[in-house]
């Protein structure tokens, strides 16, 4: 009996001892393997909110359609796609070839474009002009073209392997369970890139080439953003930059607009040698249809600068919110702050006790942002205000902003845009339809027309010639006034040399939908101004 008690004790004994072996030699594993990792591996961390996120994601979408030209290509093509044009040869050392990404779980990203080639539309009368037979796919032909959509697989949640420039990588790609973005409704997740310590120098030279690939597919487009909650995001897809010379102004309006951006963006360090804060503001105004927004599309386009839009009331925007925006803005961009009289009109005038009303009462209806008048003074141009900076207001009604808003130090320059003229007229009609035989003379009727079109809505609105309320007419307001009130003597001085804007006349988006309606007849848009105006003209012209 003692005998069969001791075997089972020492079996017992036996069991303990082995299973704390096994628990400590599985510690001593983990703990080992744990010490190699930190020693010999590296690992690079990369949050959906950090930029370089889509970076890597748009590098590995490059890398599988690369794969899929390549299979494609064949032999007699297989040196097409190295001449990509987002190929990056001036990495040294960087594989002509794409990465092949080793990967089981698998993420689709559509891209849907429109297909080339002619339309239903154009294949239909090319047909006709021909003479020879009608297309009969369609039963009726459209001047819509059919959608090509793209699928590139990429790397889903989960371990993924893949070799760059001579090194193993491990791509983790991990979604933090239920957890999204509240402003875009993505996922939170984090690419996780480990490789060999003796090989870290591949991780930066990794995040570079994405960077680069991803700066050339934007290179000569104009990128949108927009403001959600404290920080800026792309708005679409970046959009194809507007060349200067497809807005018309009056002379000289878009030269100085240019050559003052310019001499701002090359002179930081004469700034920071005088300590005059970096930042300069711009105030456009005139009436709808003047070209306020195309001017600063095309500014953007020519100069290589990026948008900002911010909506002063927007639900949400706080005085602290608006300043870290202003801060936070990405580089080379253009703020741009749309009808700024409709987020704060004028300041009420002085109560009976001499004290100006909060402003806080100068909001209009409706308007559901905490932004409040002080606080964007003090974005503007406050201690806490950013530098490095360009800022750009517009609004239809000038005489409706507070003089506080448009002092210089927060707006620099002020430019007026009016409506048509001749010159300008004539101007957008050589862009429509060039200068040819004919055309010559339809052009001149087309400045003649708009001169009288302008001199009749005028008169109905007692105007003067100039555009400017005529002297004892009723409609000259105290607003008028105070137009007059709120330019500075420098701008007064400035503004002498100019020609005043006119308004009350034909505007440019007027003709430019005109010219629209009529793109391969010049003769009818030229007849409808004319029919307007009550010019005869006789046929023979």
């Amino acid at each position: 009996m003692s005998s069969l008690l001791l075997s089972k004790a020492s079996g017992s004994v036996s069991l303990l001892i082995f299973g704390t072996a096994i628990s400590l030699a599985r510690k001593g594993i983990i703990q080992g393997a744990s010490t190699v990792q930190r020693r010999l591996l590296v690992s690079l961390e990369v949050p959906s909110r950090d930029r370089a996120h889509s970076w890597l994601l748009a590098w590995m979408d490059e890398q599988a359609r690369r794969q899929h030209l390549a299979s494609q290509s064949g032999g007699q093509r297989r040196g097409e796609w190295i001449k990509d044009g987002l190929h990056l040869a001036g990495f040294a050392g960087s594989a002509p070839r794409p990465v092949k990404i080793i990967s089981r779980d698998l993420a689709v990203i559509t891209s849907t474009a429109a297909a080339s080639g002619p339309t239903a539309a154009q294949q239909e009368a090319a047909a006709y002009q021909s003479g020879g037979p009608l297309p009969s796919s369609q039963p009726q032909a459209t001047n819509t073209r059919p959608t090509r959509s793209t699928f590139s697989l990429v790397p889903g949640p989960g371990t993924h392997f893949f070799r760059y420039r001579n090194v193993w990588l491990r791509l983790v790609r991990e979604r933090h369970g239920k957890l999204i973005d509240v402003t875009t409704g993505a996922p939170w997740e984090t690419l996780t890139l480990t490789t060999l310590h003796s090989c870290r120098s591949v991780l930066p030279a990794l995040l570079a080439e994405a960077e680069q690939m991803a700066a050339s597919k934007v290179e000569g487009k104009t990128t949108v953003y927009t403001a959600w909650g404290v920080e800026w995001r792309a708005f679409g897809n970046p959009r194809k930059a507007r060349r200067l010379e497809s807005v018309v102004l009056q002379r000289g309006q878009k030269e100085r607009l240019v050559g003052d951006i310019q001499a701002f963006l090359g002179r930081g360090e004469w700034y920071a040698k005088r300590g005059i804060p970096y930042r300069r503001g711009y105030l456009l105004h005139g009436s709808p249809g003047s070209g306020k927004t195309s001017i600063i599309s095309a500014l953007a386009g020519e100069l290589d600068l990026n948008i900002c839009l911010l909506n002063l009331s927007e639900r949400g925007l706080t005085d602290d919110k608006l300043n870290h925006l202003l801060s936070m803005a990405p580089e080379r961009s253009i703020i741009l702050l749309e009808d700024i009289d409709a987020a704060f009109p004028s300041r009420s005038p002085p109560s009976s006790d001499g004290a100006e009303q909060s402003s806080a009462a100068t909001k209009r209806p409706g308007v559901s942002s905490s932004v409040t008048f002080s606080g964007l003074l003090n974005a503007l141009d406050g201690i806490a205000s950013s530098e490095s900076r360009l800022v750009v207001m517009t609004t239809n009604h000038v005489e409706a902003l507070d003089p506080a808003l448009i002092r210089p130090g927060r707006v620099d320059l002020i430019e007026e845009l009016g409506d048509a003229d001749e010159t300008m007229a004539g101007d957008l009609f050589e862009r429509f339809y060039g200068q040819v035989g004919k055309l010559v003379s339809f052009k001149d009727r087309l400045e003649n027309a708009v001169r009288a079109v302008n001199q009749l809505r005028r008169k109905e609105l007692g105007l003067d010639a100039t555009g400017r309320y005529a002297a004892g007419s009723e409609k000259l307001t105290e607003n008028i006034e105070a137009h007059d009130s709120v330019t500075s003597r420098r701008q007064q001085r400035s503004k002498a040399t100019r020609r005043p804007a006119a308004k009350g006349g034909v505007s440019m988006a007027e003709l430019q939908g005109l010219f629209i309606r009529y793109p391969d007849e010049a003769v009818e848009a030229v007849r409808e101004l004319e029919d307007e105006a009550g010019v005869v003209v006789p046929e023979a012209a």
